[in-house]
């Protein structure tokens, strides 16, 4: 009896606690099709409110990269704007993501603790610096068990932009990752934003980029040819006696000199420290002390103030150049949220008989007209 009392009970507060069995309706109304708020063939995107990814006004951007040899270009894809494989090794993925939200923190516990189960997150200064499309950039690299797979790794080059980070990401097995860094990092240099070129089979249109050599010049008749000069961009300067001008080059002023040196005048985005970093580092050095940058001599350079930079060293650069007994100068400066600089670089002997020269080719330089 108890129990058939105890049931009871329940069922009378399950029928009080229960709504009306009726209601009462207004009148009907008639909406037209794009009034009715419920789509039950709505596609994916507009049931999740996606943002449109239709390309923006002036032609879609897409990401392009100097392939290293052995890598294969692939199609992107959803949060993979770029993409690319090595064929010999086809477990490692390699690809760039733009714009993820969350800042470096969040970004960097991401990838440390959740996807590789790395409970200390190292403080961002004590990452590498390295440049990744066009931009000082700081590297991760990681190594554990990623996904399941034990003995993998991960290398990771990434800038932010407020809480916007681009990152560019390598992950496979950790004998692959190693034996592919130098490659993963001058493809990272190399990236660049391209607009798509109206012919879907065509390549991207690069800005800059220079005519093939086999183009005959705008305005020429097919069939002649004439060699392209060195780009010479915003930067008006006087280039000195025996510098010879690298064809075919997209930066500003690019010369070669001596047996193997270049010089070239270019801009970067980021700050001036961390961009010389990106050049000691070319040089085998750690970066500066956090007050090094105020103990740089100061040299002239499209006016007083830029920084001189002058180091010697084994040069090893981010797209494979090497010079063993190397000196580099680099007379820098912040203009208008960039950096603007001219670097010379090549055999100690040959810098050191050019440096007269470059200096006042610097002081030479001046915003053209």
């Amino acid at each position: 009896m108890p129990i058939r009392l105890h049931a009871f009970a329940t069922f009378a507060f399950l029928a009080a606690c229960s709504p009306s069995p009726t209601a009462d309706f207004g009148p009907p109304k008639q909406l037209r099709a794009e009034q009715r708020p419920t789509v039950w063939d709505a596609a994916a995107k507009d049931r999740l409110m996606l943002p449109d990814m239709a390309p923006a006004a002036g032609g879609a951007k897409v990401w392009v990269g100097d392939a290293p040899a052995g890598w294969e270009t692939r199609p992107s894809r959803q949060f993979r704007d770029a993409v690319w494989a090595i064929p010999t090794a086809p477990d490692a993925e390699v690809y760039l993501t733009v714009g993820v939200g969350g800042g470096v923190a969040g970004n960097l516990s991401r990838w440390y603790t959740t996807q590789f189960g790395i409970a200390e997150v190292p403080a961002i200064e004590a990452l590498q610096v390295v440049e990744l499309a066009g931009k000082p950039a700081r590297l991760a690299a990681l190594k554990g068990t990623f996904g399941g797979k034990p003995d993998w790794a991960a290398l990771i080059a990434f800038y932010a932009e407020g809480d916007s980070v681009t990152s560019f990401k390598f992950t496979g097995p950790a004998a692959v990752v190693d034996g592919n860094r130098d490659k993963f990092l001058a493809l990272a240099k190399s990236l660049r934003a391209a607009s798509a070129s109206p012919d879907p089979k065509a390549p991207p249109i690069q800005p800059g980029q220079p005519m093939p050599s086999t183009h005959p010049d705008v305005g020429q008749a097919v069939g002649a040819t004439a060699p392209a000069p060195a780009a010479t961009g915003p930067i008006a300067a006087t280039i000195p006696e025996g510098w010879r001008p690298k064809a075919g080059s997209s930066k500003w002023h690019h010369h070669e000199f001596g047996a193997g040196g270049e010089v070239y005048v270019s801009q970067l985005g980021g700050g001036l420290k961390d961009t010389l970093d990106i050049w000691r580092g070319e040089m085998g050095q750690p970066p500066m002390a956090a007050d090094g940058l105020s103990q740089l001599p100061r040299t002239a350079f499209l006016g007083d103030g830029a920084v001189l930079l002058d180091l010697a060293g084994d040069y090893r650069s981010f797209s494979g150049k090497q010079v063993p007994g190397a000196r580099m100068l680099v007379a820098a400066r912040e203009d208008a949220g960039a950096i603007t600089f001219a670097k010379l670089v090549g055999p100690a002997a040959d810098v050191a008989a050019a440096a007269d020269a470059f200096a006042a080719f610097c002081r030479s330089a001046r915003k053209a007209q």
